[in-house]
């Protein structure tokens, strides 16, 4: 069977990335791979922790089986962090996979399932750790009214960043400012 997805990508931010640059920094980026669809990430130039705080979006994801099958064991989501140079291709910094919670169309997007939660995913480079990515991936299956019985995405809008779309409420950590007096 024909299954009609939309794999949401919540990419919030990396932590102790190593260094591949000279300044003993890192301009880094994240590609996400999934099926035969991959969308980057936004380049931060110079840090080892950056907050993209975006939303991925692939459209119109087609997987064929049997629906219980996709929502017990869906597809493997692939996530490479690079580096991006000046001159040159992008040098590759490290790798982790992830799988998405699925949502059904006849299931309700209520807690505790939905809106997922961001984990912490470790990035390898061959067998060596290379940082943390904190992420959370959904699959929603659209169903036969479309994609307007897809929950919305909920979020501030940022017109400074144009097109890119912050992570939603709800899944976004809450932030608090603290003072340390020593």
């Amino acid at each position: 069977e024909k299954q009609v997805f939309q794999l949401r990508a919540h990419m919030y931010q990396a932590r102790s990335l190593f260094a591949a640059d000279s300044s003993g920094l890192s301009d880094p980026f994240a590609r996400v791979f999934f099926i035969s669809q991959s969308q980057c990430t936004e380049v931060l130039n110079e840090t080892l922790c950056p907050t993209w705080d975006q939303l991925l979006v692939f459209d119109n994801v087609e997987l064929y089986g049997e629906a219980h099958e996709m929502r017990d064991d869906p597809p493997i989501i692939v996530i490479e962090i690079y580096d991006q140079d000046t001159v040159g291709k992008a040098d590759f910094m490290g790798r982790t996979f992830a799988k998405p919670v699925v949502k059904m169309s006849d299931e309700q997007y209520s807690p505790p399932r939905f809106p997922p939660q961001l984990e912490y995913y470790q990035i390898y480079r061959g067998n060596s750790t290379a940082g943390d990515l904190l992420a959370a991936f959904e699959l929603l299956q659209i169903g036969p009214g479309g994609k307007s019985e897809l929950p919305p995405i909920d979020g501030p809008t940022d017109m400074d960043r144009g097109p890119i779309l912050p992570v939603p409420l709800g899944i976004r950590p809450v932030l608090s400012r603290y003072r340390v007096e020593v």
